[in-house]
């Protein structure tokens, strides 16, 4: 007979709950805002120490030819994966896929082989989807790469090469999230094919090489306001946020935390489907991510509509847009910067967001939204 019993408290081990006073959540609230603080030193960790083994990695696949990368994952480690997308295309000019690493395994394995570069990121080292994953597209002879921040981990040792996250995980991520980010954008921009971008590869070194000061100096910036805007809607039962390419991955990200810590339901919609559904009703609140040149026209779109049908919206920014702030309830600005990078200072304010949201809902006693009684 199956243990479902058994089944069902392996699965829901994880001790938070979604009480308003929960302690363990309210725990790992605080050490979550500790560590979203710290992503400017997890980053500069990690790229130092892994520089040699990127080296190695990136030599290895240029032997095997690679004309595909994959990155599998599940949570915040697939959003990480997506949010880098755009920079592994422009530098090496192949095809990249963020896949969801259970999606994979099942499914897009079928088509790796050994001109396929699989990355697999598993912050504890062992998720079983993200294993299943590569040890699929390994067996398809795929030159698979393992990422995590628990050294000698099981994805890192059991497969052709593994690269370390040097950033803690006590809360919910944040830290390890970044820092997993710029580490792959880091090995991209070591790869040599012929298709790539080598002036732009060069221009994401560098800009990645300012990034770690520059989001420490962000999250100082911005932190009263986040804490504002949280306060504001701490009694909102849901929270949409909205983006495209990398922004969108940022979305999903922000809508994770916001799941994670709070908790209320929060989702991530791609900028262009808010338009193809009734996505935001009257009150609802939107994070609307605009800060890239291929956004703007359809940002403006969205603006125009959540305006039109009474949402809330705040617009992060980092270029004056007069038509998109003159439709909003705020403005929260980031420096500008590539495309191929603004993930990583996207999120900086949807961490902020999360972590006062939290604290300010904890504050009202307030939990996850409870059902409508029925008639």
């Amino acid at each position: 007979m199956t243990d479902f019993a058994s089944r069902l408290k392996a699965l829901t081990s994880e001790p938070s709950r979604d009480t308003p006073a929960d302690p363990h959540r309210l725990a790992r609230v605080e050490r979550t805002g500790d560590e979203m603080t710290g992503q400017g030193a997890a980053i500069r960790a990690t790229l130092a120490a892994a520089s040699a083994s990127i080296r190695g990695i990136a030599e290895r696949a240029d032997r095997c030819a690679i004309d595909r990368i994959v990155i599998a994952g599940c949570g915040d480690s697939w959003f990480a994966g997506a949010a880098v997308r755009h920079a592994l295309e422009t530098m090496t000019g192949l095809p990249v896929e963020a896949a969801q690493a259970l999606d994979f395994a099942a499914y897009g394995s079928s088509t790796a082989d050994a001109r396929t570069l699989a990355i697999g990121i598993s912050s504890g080292g062992n998720t079983p989807a993200v294993m299943k994953a590569l040890q699929a597209a390994s067996a398809r002879g795929a030159f698979a790469v393992g990422i995590s921040n628990t050294p000698d981990s099981p994805i890192l040792t059991q497969f052709d090469a593994g690269l370390i996250v040097h950033a803690t995980r006590k809360g919910w991520p944040t830290q390890s999230t970044s820092a997993t980010m710029a580490l792959i954008t880091a090995l991209g921009a070591e790869l040599r094919t012929d298709a790539g971008d080598a002036t732009m590869r060069d221009a994401i070194k560098a800009e990645l090489s300012r990034m770690p000061d520059t989001m420490d100096r962000l999250c100082r910036d911005l932190d009263t306001q986040m804490r504002g805007v949280a306060e504001r809607f701490a009694a909102s039962g849901l929270m949409l946020f909205a983006g495209l390419g990398p922004n969108f991955a940022a979305a999903a990200i922000g809508a994770a935390k916001v799941r994670e810590l709070s908790p209320i339901h929060a989702y991530a919609i791609p900028l262009e489907e808010y338009h193809h559904y009734r996505s935001q009703k009257a009150g609802d609140p939107l994070f609307l991510l605009a800060s890239d040149p291929a956004s703007a026209e359809r940002a403006l779109d969205t603006a125009l509509v959540g305006e039109a049908v009474g949402g809330r919206i705040v617009a992060v920014l980092s270029e004056a847009a007069p038509d998109i702030e003159a439709r909003v309830e705020e403005v929260v600005r980031i420096p500008p910067t590539l495309p191929a990078l603004t993930a990583l200072l996207s999120v900086v304010p949807l961490h902020l967001f999360a972590y006062h949201f939290a604290k300010a809902r904890a504050a009202l006693q307030l939990g996850a939204p409870q059902a409508l009684p029925s008639a």
